[in-house]
């Protein structure tokens, strides 16, 4: 998949931050006063097991590097999203995204986070938005709101589809009131049908099945 030029400026930031070591101290040629004929410091880890930390210091980075990306193509993202979904969203969905753009974070990671759940607490705080949502969504929501200002933030990307969800859904159903006019009073089964395919996309995108 090609980046943007934006894209792959934050992967390679994060990149060069997290691969810049501190250069060691060269090793003194006269050893310190006392300190003749001692022997290096042994941790007591044998070669397999220094392996196996190297193997998990690898996947961790690899998992590091990963979220930098879904969070890079998240931030971009999600300023098409509210500007597609204006008449949808909470009308301070745009200022919020001018409010994060004027803050300085640490790295995408966090910019994402805060991005989230600024936009989970203003859409969730409006009851016709929770409503619209199926009941195991509701219950979800409900947890949601329930969580602390801090957890909020770590998992607002697991509650991110409470937003996109019901913003499809809101959308579907201004087209079944549409289809209601149209046949009279009658939308008949298209309200089900849409929503249906609503709550299955959304099942194949964030993985709800597995």
């Amino acid at each position: 998949m090609a980046f943007t030029p934006e894209q792959e400026a934050a992967i390679l930031e994060f990149v060069t931050k997290s691969s810049a070591a501190p250069t060691p101290p060269a090793a003194s040629a006269t050893p310190p006063v006392g300190e003749e004929g001692k022997k290096p410091v042994d941790d007591g880890k044998t070669i397999t097991q220094q392996a196996k930390d190297a193997v998990e210091a690898e996947k961790a980075a690899t998992v590091a590097f990963s979220q930098i990306q879904d969070s890079v193509k998240f931030n971009l993202s999600v300023i098409e999203f509210v500007e597609k979904n204006k008449s949808l969203l909470p009308e301070e969905a745009g200022k919020i995204l001018g409010a994060v753009a004027a803050k300085t974070f640490k790295d995408e990671n966090e910019k994402a986070n805060t991005i989230r759940k600024s936009l989970l607490d203003s859409f969730l705080e409006k009851k016709e938005n929770v409503e619209i949502l199926i009941p195991s969504m509701q219950a979800r929501a409900e947890a949601y709101k329930a969580l602390a200002e801090s957890d909020k933030e770590k998992r607002s990307k697991e509650f991110w589809d409470l937003a996109e969800v019901g913003v499809a859904l809101k959308a579907g159903a201004r087209k079944a009131e549409v289809l209601k006019k149209i046949n009279g009073g009658d939308a008949g089964d298209s309200g089900n049908i849409l929503q249906n395919k609503l709550l299955a996309a959304a099942d194949k995108k964030f993985n709800h099945s597995k």
